[in-house]
């Protein structure tokens, strides 16, 4: 199973604390993941990914000896790979120790579904239809990750609603992608949506980001769910309530 899938679940439940009197935590609050895209060409040394909780690899036509070199200096960080659409390097790529796979909607079915240990992750466009996103709800998949050119500046509230409509949608874990300059108030709005994780891309600003999350307070419910239709209840005002009518008493004469 995915270290990184378990522990994105991990945080999309939440924190819950321990029944009982004398109930002890047993683990700390949740709070958002922290993940970064890089070239493979780029890792060269662990600063270069060291604020990161999980790296998502870039490979182009990589060779067995490079991937074999870059598990060996990523060590126990846990990796994946962008695979987009060529799904028949997942193999190669699982078997290189990664910990899962990302891949688009374009890929091919068939190697996917043969792996058994390695998580499995599907990249989204954020345009798509609330059906689409439904369907993608129901694949064999971990988690989500909603694609989309970052706001460079400053989190647009577009992006906001277009993030609500995921959270509203979605039941799995998912992240965002997001650039490296993005602001606390920014990543807790994101957060209160719903959203488990962000992904940026490259390692400038990275430690920056990961001294942001790291040192803010997270609160323990976040609003998400599932878009459902609301029946009104319908109470008739006292003035208005009817008591129930008694029997009639049968007359006298007709018990003659």
């Amino acid at each position: 199973m995915s270290k990184f899938i378990d522990r994105l679940k991990n945080v999309s439940k939440g924190y819950v604390r321990p029944m009982g009197f004398n109930a002890v935590a047993s683990a700390p609050q949740p709070k958002m993941l922290l993940a970064v895209e890089l070239g493979i060409e780029d890792l060269t040394a662990k600063e270069v990914f060291g604020g990161a909780d999980v790296v998502l690899l870039s490979t182009g036509k990589t060779g067995a000896k490079k991937l074999k070199e870059a598990a060996g200096l990523l060590g126990d960080t846990v990796w994946g790979v962008m695979l987009g659409d060529k799904a028949d390097e997942a193999e190669k790529m699982a078997k290189a120790g990664a910990d899962f796979v990302v891949f688009s909607p374009d890929a091919e079915v068939s190697p996917l579904t043969a792996l058994e240990k390695t998580g499995k992750i599907i990249m989204l466009e954020n345009n798509l239809t609330d059906f689409m996103i439904r369907a993608a709800d129901c694949l064999s998949v971990g988690a989500v990750i909603v694609d989309g050119q970052p706001d460079v500046l400053s989190l647009s509230w577009r992006k906001i609603m277009l993030y609500q409509r995921f959270a509203d949608i979605l039941s799995k874990p998912f992240l965002v992608r997001v650039s490296a300059n993005i602001s606390l108030p920014e990543l807790q709005a994101l957060w209160a949506l719903g959203i488990d994780g962000v992904l940026t891309n490259g390692s400038e600003g990275l430690s920056g980001l990961r001294t942001i999350i790291d040192g803010a307070e997270w609160a323990a419910k976040r609003k998400r769910g599932h878009m459902s239709a609301i029946v009104p209840s319908i109470k008739m005002p006292a003035s208005e309530s009817v008591s129930p009518e008694e029997p009639e008493e049968p007359d006298e004469d007709d018990e003659e």
